[in-house]
């Protein structure tokens, strides 16, 4: 759940506070995204701009705009405990596009109408439409060869408990998946994601991105 760039929002911001140096939100952005660079080598800085910002955001190109939501929305995380490298996974898909060029590119391009259309969905809170999209767009991530058995067990275990849909998150290859689910539904789908072998974790979106706690012990 882009750990890699929440370690460098949160490193960054540490160490800059701790020098006296208040940065701009743009700014912990960019340094985050540098460190990013290093850990993958080719990041989208998706990860790195919402650990940065918080809420649900539009992103594109480097560019972030916070998406209101006047709902809530009960989402449920499935660690697998499979670790993997996100550039190799990233470089896979990569050259799977080079090899099938004019099938991977329609693929992309309609993942990237899915997301669009999410949005719409999600600003209206249709949460059972918007789950319906997250497996469609699980099974174009299929198809680009990024995910898993691992994976696939705890996507279909939570639907299969009722979740309104699943699918990966990141780069695939192992880590987690995340299920939209109604929030009477949540821990239904918590278990059935521990019983198929995954860790669950039931949250939502947080509102709030990175910040600096200070905490005082007597002495």
């Amino acid at each position: 759940m882009g750990s890699s760039a929440a370690v460098a929002v949160a490193a960054t911001v540490a160490i800059s506070s701790l020098q006296g140096i208040t940065l701009s939100k743009r700014e912990v952005y960019d340094i985050s995204f540098e460190a990013e660079k290093d850990v993958h080598g080719t990041p989208s800085g998706v990860d790195n701009a919402i650990a940065t910002h918080g809420s649900a955001i539009i992103f594109r190109r480097g560019q972030v705009k916070r998406i209101k939501l006047d709902g809530d929305v009960p989402l449920v995380v499935g660690d697998t405990g499979v670790r993997r490298n996100t550039g190799e996974w990233v470089a896979k898909v990569r050259e799977r596009r080079e090899k099938c060029k004019e099938t991977v590119d329609p693929i992309i391009r309609l993942i990237g109408k899915i997301s669009m259309r999410g949005l719409q969905l999600l600003r209206k809170g249709c949460l059972r439409e918007l789950g319906e999209l997250m497996d469609i767009n699980q099974g174009l991530l299929d198809a680009l060869g990024v995910s898993t058995l691992a994976l696939s067990n705890l996507i279909f275990a939570a639907r299969g408990a009722g979740a309104y849909g699943a699918k990966l998150t990141g780069a695939g290859g192992g880590g987690c998946m995340i299920a939209l689910t109604s929030r009477d539904k949540s821990s239904v789908v918590a278990g059935a994601i521990r019983d198929a072998g995954g860790t669950p974790i039931i949250t939502g979106v947080s509102m709030e991105g990175v910040k600096i706690e200070t905490e005082f012990k007597e002495a």
